[in-house]
């Protein structure tokens, strides 16, 4: 069985563009309503001493709950139509398939979950209906930029910059503590330069 599961993936990322999702990275680098502004910084402040005490070389000691944002995504009404034209738009490549933790394939066109992006980027997003439920991210550490292309990187920062400017969005990094404006293209600039030098 795991024999054939490999075979699959090889053929899969043979074909093109299969993204890996960890379970641990679901909404740790999310994208949420900007109305959860004060929330967020609220929560940063407050699990931010905690993570400092419980951070080792591996990780973290102790596991650290945000909770649910006040004002949830699908409140927003988004809909897949409108992030899937947005994403297609700016070069993104659709995924057909998911990696799911190295252990599952999830099929891309018959489930919720949805990815777009690059091979060191993407841009995952669930949907409920016709409307986007959650959206979050997953940025390979520390890619050059050459591997990405400038293109490809210009157009990261406009599919951000966009939802910030058109859906009132905010990202929110839980890993680094971190909140940044959508609808700032400066905060965006300095996030993502730190993945790419």
């Amino acid at each position: 069985m795991f024999k054939r599961k490999t075979t699959a993936r090889r053929k899969l990322e043979a074909d093109g563009y299969l993204p890996l999702l960890w379970e641990d990275d679901y909404c740790q680098v999310v994208i949420v309503p900007l109305e959860n502004m004060a929330y967020v910084l609220k929560s940063i402040a407050e699990i931010e001493p905690l993570s400092e005490v419980s951070r080792t070389d591996f990780g973290f000691t102790e596991i650290f709950e945000h909770g649910e944002m006040p004002i949830t995504t699908i409140s927003k009404e988004i809909r897949e139509d409108y992030l899937m034209e947005l994403l297609t738009v700016f070069g993104f490549e659709r995924a057909t398939h998911i990696d799911y933790n190295y252990d599952k394939i999830i099929d891309c066109t018959t489930r919720q979950t949805k990815a777009f992006g690059f091979s060191n980027f993407t841009i995952f997003f669930e949907i409920e209906g016709e409307f986007v439920k959650h959206v979050w991210l997953s940025i390979s550490e520390r890619v050059s930029l050459a591997e990405t292309s400038v293109k490809k990187f210009e157009h990261i920062k406009s599919v951000l910059y966009r939802l910030g400017e058109e859906c009132e969005m905010i990202l929110v990094d839980w890993n680094s503590m971190e909140l940044i404006d959508l609808r700032n293209r400066y905060q965006i600039n300095n996030y993502l330069n730190y993945f790419w030098k």
